[in-house]
């Protein structure tokens, strides 16, 4: 294996961390994969069976390894829920606002779309379907909202982009939220109301019907309506 190199003035939890960094960046350490023991790498390093412990709780504590009694440690992580968590701290120190959460979703739903087209499989067209009927029943705003949250978030699964659900699902406590608070804003207007519901329809028919300009169109006057209620906002 390639080590890394001391650099001085580094504290010793800091080297071993970048070990273990720089093994799954090179793809020396990949999922699944069990942790050389402790004193191996204590000896491979020159550093002290606590100094390698203590790293390795904390990767055990922040999500990304796993530690089994009298088995040894792996590398196993839920990304989605390490990602999400991260990102949650991060947005929230940065204070992010729902108009960089907009466009950010704007941007990423299209892409979905698009890949959608391709990949999206009759159980998920199914699913979008199936929640439509639902939303077009008389409903509370609360259930519309998750309604609506469910849709989009199939639109996203059947892009069968993994990086792009990855980075949905960073966004999704924040995501959903903006969803909630605006459609309950948008139903209070019918006509609103109703150009939203239309392009619901209009993208699970365009997905359908494999027509991409008519998704395109679909999306665009759905998050016109969002941009609209967001510049009241």
């Amino acid at each position: 294996m390639k080590e890394i190199a001391k650099v001085a003035g580094m504290k010793t939890y800091e080297y071993v961390f970048n070990y273990f960094s720089e093994q799954i960046l090179s793809g020396e350490l990949k999922m699944n994969d069990k942790i050389p023991p402790e004193r191996e790498i204590a000896e491979k390093l020159g550093v002290s069976r606590n100094s390698v412990r203590e790293v390795m709780h904390m990767l055990e504590i922040s999500g990304l390894i796993e530690c089994l009694q009298g088995s040894g440690n792996y590398i196993r992580c839920d990304t989605n829920e390490y990602m999400m968590r991260t990102a949650n701290m991060v947005m929230a120190l940065l204070d992010i606002d729902y108009t960089e959460i907009f466009y950010l979703r704007k941007g990423y739903e299209s892409v979905a779309l698009e890949r959608a087209m391709e990949e999206a499989l009759p159980e998920e067209l199914e699913q979008m379907h199936k929640i439509l009927l639902k939303m077009d029943e008389t409903v509370g705003i609360k259930e519309s909202a998750d309604l609506d949250t469910q849709f989009h978030n199939i639109l996203l699964q059947a892009s069968h982009n993994r990086l792009l659900n990855l980075y949905a699902s960073m966004l999704s406590n924040l995501m959903d939220q903006f969803i909630k608070d605006f459609r309950s804003r948008i139903l209070v207007d019918k006509r609103r109301a109703e150009i939203l519901r239309r392009s619901h329809w209009g993208i699970y028919n365009s997905l359908v019907e494999k027509d991409l300009k008519a998704g395109q169109e679909a999306v665009k006057r759905h998050f016109e309506v969002v941009e609209e209620q967001l510049k009241k906002y």
